[in-house]
């Protein structure tokens, strides 16, 4: 009788780390899932748009990435940097600098 019950807690105590084990797995699958999501979105955001409603809807992404809870603080921040730049007016280069 002891020897039945020594081995259903073993068993109970085996099933319960399994179930701990597998869920820190699938915690931390889903999170690099959403990682590569966000970061794939990030690259397309600030890549070459074609025309104008392409980039509209990049700096729409870019400002959803500012505020994602689960992304990292400096990939949030490198996303608001991005987002910055974007909305700087290009730089232009003057001849007039070449000849100093």
């Amino acid at each position: 009788m002891e020897t039945a019950l020594i081995s259903a807690i073993i068993a109970a105590a085996a099933a319960i780390c399994a179930a701990v084990v597998s869920w820190f797995g699938a915690s931390q699958s889903r999170r690099v899932a959403n990682r590569d999501h966000a970061w794939r979105r990030f690259v397309w955001s600030i890549g070459d748009r074609a025309n104008e409603t392409e980039y509209d809807i990049s700096i729409a992404v870019l400002r959803q990435l500012e505020h994602v809870a689960w992304w990292s603080k400096p990939d949030r921040e490198l996303a608001t940097r991005a987002l910055r730049r974007m909305r700087l007016p290009p730089v232009r280069n003057d001849d007039s600098e070449e000849d100093r």
